[in-house]
């Protein structure tokens, strides 16, 4: 702790903003770092209880003003300061006179997967309906009747749900894969033509499966969750402390990621059944695939991203027990199957087959398993997943075993990828997350001595899809040149680089590594894990290093920070040591 004391300058994640990460020293603003993705709401990470988090939107504009962006239809009436479901007076009467089809309505132009929510409380009228016009032919809609808490009526729907809240409140959501123009809220149903009321409050939609906790939205849609700009404090492998996660751009191609009622089910025939199980985000999105009867192979495809020869692919997919213990995935694109094979009784990959594969526990008893390959030849990359009955293929298996079922989310394609980067969700259209930009400091003079000082990194997870040598990642410079300069590198693996007028000296890193680079006019050290690994007498160090460059767009890693700390002077060697100690 005394030797935290001493630093000038200290970047351990803890609280941080949209687009910003506070220093924990100093507390005046002056270390604070400032951070930017800038893309969309792409990027997620493993949250303190072991959970996806992900960016979420409420579309609708005046989300729980029922009298302003909605328009009022066929003898419909709105009253708002209505007794809530949240103890509030935010709730709304909404009425009908005796007439078709009354109904609230807004314009909206969406389109992929969607869930349309709203809560519903009965008053002189139960029933409710939630509707959505579609560009073209076929209208999704859900009729709720709550005396039943039942869905008793519905078009062209991939799942709803009503859900008790308390005192007679209800949340009522209806899911649909369609492009829309316009969302309604009906009285009863479309013909009913009995006058009447019932209460309603807090309107979403969204995308995905399922509607997740309410955004109150104004005059524009809300977000929650993980912004654009926002620093990812990540807890991935069970961590009790978050690391700053820094990962290149990248895209997910799989045009829905966890609506796999879209994949084909046809050719290798599966139920698909959504929204059967929790899922690694929390909310009940997960698939369940049920193989048909017969022998034949079971499992289900996407097959069109299109492939191109000679690029490296990393396919991740996560899964969960249910029937079988195996399951098997890949790619069978151009007449070579390229998969893995995993045990998720043992959490192990038990076969890999023209491809090298992972498997990571995640919560709530889900695995991310990743299939990596090189494909040779184009046209496209058929990606299939499903169960298996054995722990080696060579090719998805053929069974007939309706009880091998399997449970599957976050489904990713990644090209140019000899490792997975963090989930992207997709819901209809292939998404591609930016880097993750920390920025360049040019203060650097005001947290280190002229010609003495120390810069300790405590890091884990290097991983580069960089080819080449030299390409810097992380750099400590003088004036933002590198001929005076500390640099992490890619050079075939993740090293250190310390250059003085041009001359080099570098360590190896593997895993999980503390280091410490500690300087002075006399001298200049590396300790890496508690060990002195490089030593120089030289007095090069006559200037002031002024920048601190973080990742850029053109050497983007993998990679998460648990510390980032400068001292103004030279630690002792003892200090160090204790420093650097894992």
């Amino acid at each position: 702790m005394s030797l935290y004391k001493s630093s000038s300058l200290a970047m351990i994640p803890t609280a941080y903003k949209d687009g910003k990460l506070y220093s924990v020293r100093p507390t005046d603003g002056s270390g604070d770092f400032t951070f930017s993705r800038g893309s969309n709401l792409a990027a997620t990470r493993v949250d303190v209880n072991g959970l996806i988090e992900k960016g979420r939107e409420n579309l609708l504009l005046q989300s729980n003003q029922f009298d302003t962006t909605w328009s009022t239809a066929n003898g419909a009436s709105v009253t708002g300061g209505q007794s809530g479901y949240d103890g509030s007076s935010d709730a709304w009467l909404l009425e009908k006179t005796a007439t078709a089809a009354s109904h609230i309505v807004q314009s909206i132009t969406q389109s992929g997967v969607q869930t349309f929510s709203v809560y519903v409380k009965a008053n002189t009228l139960s029933k409710i309906t939630l509707w959505a016009n579609v560009v073209g032919s076929g209208n999704p809609f859900a009729e709720f009747d709550l005396s039943t808490q039942t869905l008793s009526d519905s078009s062209l729907l991939v799942a709803s749900d009503i859900s008790s809240v308390s005192g007679g409140w209800y949340r009522v959501s209806a899911s649909f894969n369609e492009n829309i123009t316009i969302v309604r809220i009906y009285v009863e149903d479309f013909s009913a033509v009995t006058a009447g009321s019932i209460y309603i409050q807090d309107a979403q939609l969204e995308q995905g499966l399922v509607a997740t906790d309410y955004i109150e939205t104004g005059t524009s849609a809300a977000q929650s969750g993980i912004l654009e700009d926002m620093p990812r404090l990540d807890y991935s492998g069970g961590a009790s402390c978050p690391s700053l996660l820094l990962e290149p751009q990248r895209s997910n191609l799989l045009p829905n990621s966890e609506y796999f009622g879209a994949w084909n089910n046809t050719t290798y025939p599966v139920t698909i059944t959504s929204n059967a199980a929790t899922s690694p985000d929390g909310t009940t999105n997960a698939t369940l695939i049920t193989p048909t009867s017969g022998s034949d192979r079971h499992a289900i495809r996407e097959i069109n991203v299109v492939a191109i020869a000679g690029t490296t692919y990393t396919l991740s997919a996560f899964f969960k027990k249910a029937g079988s213990r195996y399951v098997v995935f890949g790619d069978s694109g151009d007449n070579l199957w390229r998969l893995v094979t995993a045990d998720l009784d043992e959490g192990t990959i038990t076969n890999e087959t023209n491809a090298t594969g992972t498997i990571e526990p995640y919560a709530n008893d889900w695995y991310r398993i990743t299939c990596t390959f090189t494909r040779n030849n184009p046209p496209t990359i058929q990606t299939f997943l499903g169960a298996s009955p054995n722990d080696t293929n060579i090719a998805a298996p053929s069974f007939d075993n309706t009880s091998l079922t399997t449970y599957v989310y976050g489904a990713q394609v990644e090209a140019s990828s000899s490792y997975p980067t963090s989930y992207i969700p997709t819901y209809g259209s292939s998404v591609t997350r930016s880097f993750d930009n920390a920025g360049t400091r040019t203060d650097m003079q005001d947290f280190l001595g002229t010609d003495t000082g120390a810069w300790f990194m405590h890091l884990d997870e290097f991983y580069f899809d960089i080819t080449g040598t030299g390409l810097g990642s992380i750099i400590l410079a003088v004036n933002g040149q590198q001929a005076t300069s500390i640099e992490l590198i890619q050079d075939g693996q993740f090293q250190y680089k310390i250059t003085l007028n041009n001359s080099t000296a570098i360590e190896n890193l593997d895993g999980e590594d503390k280091l410490l680079m500690n300087w002075s006019s006399e001298f200049f050290k590396i300790f890496i894990n508690g060990v002195e690994r490089y030593s120089s007498t030289s007095s090069q160090w006559s200037n002031a290093f002024t920048h601190l460059i973080l990742p850029q767009t053109t050497r983007a890693p993998h990679i998460k920070i648990k510390q980032m700390l400068f001292f103004p002077t030279a630690l002792t060697d003892s200090e160090c040591i204790a420093l650097t100690t894992l």
